[in-house]
């Protein structure tokens, strides 16, 4: 061993997790390492992930790591890092495992003792995390920041009214402190709430008497929310209920505040609640097309200002979900009341509120009953104004026309024909089908006759474990981009450059998964997140691997989100192929992790179908 250099300093700070330290911390940490040069064929050390080891990175050359019977694991280079126990996994569930380390070739690199690694970790947590004993435990530390906290915004004590007293009384009280909406609260706590709408609704619209009780025309049991919670989570669940005011409680679940859509559209600007309010209140299908094409920027927004993935994925959802109700009230204002029940059932991203930046759209029309001529032409005439529209909005014609403007107009029985008929013959296109058309969501219509749908389609799913088993098979093709010695794969496709195609090689496969394990236990939860929870809780999936498996899905998707809307900055349109050298070297190593993750969750998978 030697002295280090200032090369080595300059080389240390490109390598993570140095890199994610500061530039005076890595220098007073340099003296106390050693540079080392290595030969062809050198044992560098053996390590167990209870034993106390130091960090070896490598500056030049290649390394072997191997089990103790000399089986090799991975061969790291330049930039790489070994020596602490924990920093190779076998699968997330077990853990560090014993390894050894053999240079493959001559070369050199930087030792940082046990000691000194240790005193890192301690005042540092980027160093702790990057030596977490479970890929998981790492993303997860990735993903505990906050976007933002609803007890961040200015919200005052609020004005409240009890459900005896009069409309009249509580009208007076919301004029005197020029507020629009007055929590109803009694003994117990919360128990309603009266907005400017209610007023004009229920009272002046409906000549109500202003003598009565303010109980008669509240909106009772309203939905409420608590302090601790982001501002995302009150913007979801206020775009989710079209409501503009939301009552928060404390610790204690007693009435703190109410926080309306105006205290949201001051924290976040651009806001989707404006975009959708418009959207809603636009008079022809051009305006929702002109108001819809504003939703990549909005979204990209929201993204810079902190919002993650599945936040961002709700919202664009929520804003799709708008553009094809508003389209579907135009068509139907045009062509007149439908001839019969239907629901419009959207598929794919969609439907399990994941879509991203840009998005094409597959939709279709379930109807009541059997359609005659005219039920059949109408029908069309409506599909068509809609999928017309969505296009014209950039939510492009699918490619594959999984789209109610083509074949998927039917009836429910003839629904559950197409899908028993999936389930009892599967052949590579229909499993195809499935890994659309089994993400399935009412957006507009009747909700009970959609339901009806879903609950026979996964009784039956449940019970066929033929078909899971070919469903497992194709899902099993979406693997993860790892090749030899854990390098990234990659692709390249013209115009779009080359890089890891993370919807196809990270994202899809955690959705192809989730699905197979929702059908298997026949569980309703369409959104790929809720569908990996709720395996996990009817003990499908192991709660620990579920966890891991949702923050793999989180980290790969944020980093796909984040290119997207570098892409969109950039005048580019959004695509799904990252170039990992434009990721730094600790996002590099996470994103193996989080790989590593989904690919244990596959074998798992292939296990239990015995592929």
């Amino acid at each position: 061993m030697s002295e280090t250099t200032a090369t080595d300093l300059a080389f240390l700070m490109t390598v993570a997790p140095f890199s994610e330290l500061n530039h005076a911390t890595v220098a007073a940490l340099l003296p106390q390492c050693q540079a080392q040069h290595f030969s062809a064929g050198e044992p560098l050390g053996e390590f167990t992930p209870s034993g106390q080891h130091g960090l070896f990175i490598i500056h030049s050359g290649q390394v072997q790591l191997a089990d103790r019977q000399g089986q090799a694991l991975e061969t790291r280079g330049c930039g790489e890092v070994f020596g602490h126990a924990i920093l190779f996994e076998q699968a997330p569930d077990q853990g560090a495992v014993d390894y050894i380390a053999i240079a493959e070739t001559a070369g050199d690199g930087i030792f940082v003792p046990a000691a000194q690694l240790q005193a890192l970790t301690e005042q540092h947590p980027v160093m702790a995390q990057f030596v977490s004993q479970r890929a998981g435990d790492r993303l997860r530390a990735m993903a505990a920041r906050e976007t933002g906290a609803l007890s961040d915004l200015a919200l005052r004590s609020p004005i409240t009214a009890r459900p005896t007293d009069s409309i009249q009384a509580a009208a007076q009280l919301m004029a005197q402190h020029q507020v629009s909406s007055l929590p109803i609260v009694d003994e117990e706590g919360l128990v309603g709430i009266l907005t400017d709408r209610d007023l004009r609704k229920r009272v002046v619209a409906a000549g109500q008497s202003v003598d009565a009780p303010v109980s008669q025309v509240m909106t009772a049991q309203p939905r409420a929310i608590n302090m601790a919670a982001q501002i995302d989570d009150a913007l979801m669940m206020m775009l989710e209920s079209g409501i503009h005011h939301l009552p928060v409680l404390d610790a204690q679940q007693q009435l703190a505040a109410v926080v309306s859509a105006g205290d949201l559209l001051r924290a976040q600007a651009p806001s989707p609640l404006k975009l959708v309010r418009d959207i809603q209140r636009a008079d022809s299908a051009d305006m929702v097309a002109t108001l819809s094409r504003r939703a990549p920027s909005v979204l990209a927004a929201l993204c810079r200002q902190g919002s993650e993935v599945i936040e961002v994925g709700r919202i664009a959802s929520v804003l799709t979900d708008a553009a094809t109700r508003r389209l579907l009230a135009l068509a139907e204002a045009e062509l007149g009341p439908a001839p019969m029940a239907y629901s419009w059932l959207a598929f794919g991203s969609q439907a399990r509120m994941e879509q991203g930046l840009v998005t094409d759209q597959d939709n279709g029309l379930l109807l009541a009953d059997e359609p005659d001529e005219a039920a059949s032409a109408y029908f069309l005439q409506l599909a068509t104004k809609v999928c017309d529209g969505l296009n014209d909005c950039g939510y492009v014609y699918c490619s594959g026309d999984v789209m109610a403007m083509k074949r998927w107009r039917m009836s429910l029985k003839a629904w559950r024909r197409v899908f028993d008929q999936w389930m009892r013959e599967p052949e590579p296109q229909s499993i195809m089908n499935c890994s659309i058309f089994f993400d399935q969501r009412c957006v507009s219509g009747d909700q009970a006759l959609a339901a009806t749908l879903q609950k026979q389609v996964l009784a039956q799913a449940k019970e066929s474990r033929i078909f899971l088993r070919f469903l497992a098979a194709e899902s099993s093709k979406h693997t993860p981009p790892l090749g030899l010695f854990n390098r990234f794969l990659q692709e390249e496709r013209a115009g779009e450059g080359r890089g890891i195609n993370l919807k196809k090689r990270g994202v899809l496969p955690i959705v192809d998964l989730a699905r197979v394990r929702a059908l298997e236990g026949g569980l309703e939860a369409v959104h790929t997140e809720a569908r990996i929870r709720a395996a996990a809780e009817a003990g499908i999936m192991n709660a620990d691997d579920a966890d891991d498996l949702v923050h793999a899905l989180r980290f790969i998707g944020n980093i796909r989100l984040k290119h997207q809307v570098n892409c969109l900055e950039q005048g580019v349109t959004p695509n799904h192929l990252v170039d990992p050298d434009t990721l730094s070297g600790l996002h590099q190593r996470y994103l193996r992790s989080a790989f590593g993750i989904v690919r244990q969750a596959h074998k798992a998978l292939a296990q239990r179908y015995q592929l």
